[in-house]
């Protein structure tokens, strides 16, 4: 195998073949990365080595997701797969106008247009670029839910699918009834299993369980008093949303200018009222044995023997932000305790990277 001229082997790492029977890759955090000559090769940082996937070609496709050792596609026509990247295994998905809606319908215009019609509303404009989207794979690789948007400023649905699925099944965003209108937009999402965790425009928190049959969910907000995430210095810097191993919600807070920083909170207990509170949320400085996988959106346990190191936090990314362009890749590891960032300057300096992600091997 020759290695392109725009993917280079950083000094003193070694490069080896991905074999589905064999992958050779730690089950610590690894980082799969996407070169802009379409390739995926992945880095096993506490190894130091390379590997190139086994699967297709990616150009002109864009990813989405991963969880564990899969991969959420959208290829160069517009249509959805995920795939694992040791043994190149793909599943292919519904298509993204399969939408099933009492009020909507989804039609596709070309390779990378859509039109959807809303109850005889036009929303025209959508393309493939701004589909955002969410995977959640199980360790056997039988069961997976698969979340997607157009992500544009006021879109009204987002879709999802799980496997066994023939289309996709619609959330509303926005409610008609104005008792509900915090409960309106989207800032943010995390999808854990099959519960999705939504931030909405103005910092609500709502939760959905996918679980049930095909065509169905269950909004399961309701159990607990509303609760929205507001800091002292909220929409001042980049903010977005963690679920821990225990489903607590956590906000988390960047700095956009400088990349050099983290702020975590968690729900403050003395608020009241927080309909009415200016921010609701107390900063900690500890993730409590936990490490973050900023990229996934949730936490998992520290394990010095997986090189899982405790109140770190995993990003390639500041913030992936909705409705707005993604902010400048930027592969570290920040240590909460320490104050310190890590980061991947072999990587960034020396690869022609388009995207990377981290994720957790899986066997």
């Amino acid at each position: 195998m020759t290695i392109s001229s725009s993917l280079k082997r950083p000094a003193g790492s070694t490069w080896e073949e991905s074999k589905a029977d064999n992958p050779q890759f730690s089950r610590s955090p690894g980082l799969m990365l996407f070169p802009r000559d379409g390739d995926c090769v992945l880095y096993d940082p506490k190894e130091d080595n390379f590997k190139r996937n086994v699967g297709d070609d990616f150009s002109g496709c864009r990813f989405l997701a991963n969880s564990g050792n899969w991969l959420l596609v959208l290829d160069s026509r517009s249509d959805l797969y995920i795939e694992d990247v040791f043994s190149g295994k793909k599943m292919p998905l519904p298509s993204l106008e399969s939408v099933k809606s009492a009020d909507c319908i989804v039609k596709r215009v070309g390779d990378r247009e859509f039109i959807r019609d809303e109850s005889g509303a036009i929303y025209e404009d959508l393309i493939a670029d701004v589909v955002r989207g969410l995977l959640w794979v199980s360790e056997s690789g039988k069961e997976y839910v698969v979340v997607w948007l157009f992500d544009l400023p006021g879109h009204s649905y987002m879709s999802f699918c799980k496997n066994g699925d023939t289309h996709y099944t619609d959330i509303p965003l926005f409610f008609d009834d104005r008792a509900f209108h915090k409960f309106d937009g989207l800032s943010d999402m995390v999808l854990r299993g099959h519960r999705l965790y939504v931030s909405t425009s103005r910092r609500f928190v709502r939760i959905f369980d996918l679980s049930g049959p095909q065509g169905f969910f269950k909004d399961i907000t309701g159990h607990q008093t509303p609760f929205p995430m507001l800091s002292r210095h909220d929409f001042a810097y980049d903010s977005s949303i963690a679920v821990t191993t225990s489903g607590e919600v956590l906000l988390v807070e960047s700095d956009q200018r400088y990349s050099t920083w983290f702020r975590l909170y968690k729900r403050d207990p003395d608020v009241e009222d927080p309909n009415n509170a200016c921010h609701t949320v107390t900063e900690v400085d500890s993730l409590g044995g936990e490490a973050l996988l900023l990229d996934l959106g949730f936490t998992v346990p520290a394990n010095k023997a997986l090189g899982i190191e405790s109140d770190s936090i995993y990003f390639t990314r500041h913030f992936r932000p909705c409705q707005c362009s993604s902010r400048q890749l930027d592969i570290c590891v920040y240590n909460l305790a320490t104050k310190s960032l890590h980061r991947y300057h072999n990587l960034l300096d020396t690869m022609d990277l388009v995207d990377a992600r981290w994720f957790l091997p899986r066997n």
